[in-house]
């Protein structure tokens, strides 16, 4: 009669810890980008996390090329997860960009890495104050007339942040080639760039208060132009990203509010993954959010469950799904 006892409560207590007697153990790798950088602590958050809620259980980040690189490996069912910005999921599975006339339909949303309004993606459209005051530059329509005497830079070819750069330029009705001079390059150097006075405006798609940011705003003086929310919501549709706002006090460049483009990151995996292990998944990053959030400052600040359950281009999966449901967040 002991023995049977023993065994009773034994099931209980399995019960009362997920239904199993023998706990799950997960082995996934996800594809980020170069190493050190935010995706790499949202790789080391996601693993805090699940190998929390299923002991034993790892994450391995693995570097890479970016979103676009990432929906491909995981389209092809090379790695069972992948990191990709919502301008980047947008073009794999619509089948714009890079993937024109191939869109990637067997891509799912598995949870939100970061929302759009958590900023960490947010298109600065800043002019050389000094030329903004010669040239009597104050919004985008002054840029247009000035055009021909501006140089300007957007990200380097291959990057989306520079796409949407174009974009607002080319939706604010200012073709590129009307511009005097159009330098492509990566962020750090058109801070640098615009510092030396060898550019006169960068369209920059970079996170609130970057380090680049406060470089340029300590070094010159700025001004800052408002994309406006028309333009700001056809980019933002066009690219799977949001309409989002600086305040006029969040930088000493700006005095009234600004609107312009942000896009966030998701983690997407194959449709073909098992609906039990994505439900498992999201339901222990859920459970130990706090974990993930600590591997890094911003997301502490910006994640809540509604940000991880926010959804993106791409359907999010039956069994992402249901954990969001469970957890009273759809």
């Amino acid at each position: 009669m002991k023995s049977i006892k023993n065994i009773m409560i034994a099931a209980t207590f399995a019960v009362l810890l997920g239904g199993t007697a023998q706990a799950q153990t997960y082995q996934v790798t996800l594809a980020g980008a170069s190493p050190g950088g935010l995706w790499s602590t949202i790789g080391a958050g996601v693993d805090k996390a699940l190998a929390k809620a299923y002991p034993g259980s790892t994450v391995t980040y693995q570097t890479g090329s970016g979103g676009l690189a990432n929906s491909k490996l995981v389209s092809d069912k090379k790695v069972p997860m992948g990191i990709a910005a919502d301008m980047e999921l947008a073009a794999a599975y619509r089948g714009t960009g890079p993937f024109k006339g191939n869109p990637l339909k067997d891509l799912r949303t598995l949870f939100r890495a970061y929302s759009a309004q958590s900023r960490f993606q947010y298109s600065y459209v800043l002019v050389n104050g000094d030329v903004a005051k010669k040239l009597g530059i104050k919004t985008i329509a002054d840029l247009k007339k000035h055009a021909g005497e501006i140089r300007i830079a957007f990200n380097r070819p291959g990057n989306m942040d520079g796409d949407i750069g174009i974009a607002i330029m080319e939706d604010s009705g200012i073709p590129v080639k009307s511009f005097k001079q159009v330098v492509r390059a990566a962020s750090k150097e058109m801070g640098s760039l615009m510092l030396d006075r060898r550019i006169d405006a960068v369209v920059l798609g970079i996170a609130y208060n970057h380090p680049v940011i406060r470089e340029m705003e300590n070094g010159i003086p700025l001004t800052m132009l408002d994309v406006g929310k028309k333009v700001s919501d056809k980019v933002a549709d066009d690219f799977g990203g949001q309409t989002c706002t600086i305040k006029a006090d969040e930088h000493k460049f700006i005095s009234a509010d600004k609107v312009s483009v942000c896009v966030g990151a998701v983690v997407v995996v194959h449709k073909s993954m098992p609906d039990a292990e994505a439900h498992d998944i999201v339901k222990g990053l859920l459970v130990n959010l706090d974990d993930f959030k600590s591997a890094h400052r911003l997301l502490k600040k910006a994640t809540t469950p509604k940000t991880v359950a926010e959804p993106a281009i791409a359907p999010q999966h039956p069994g992402a799904v249901k954990a969001f449901k469970e957890a009273g967040l759809l």
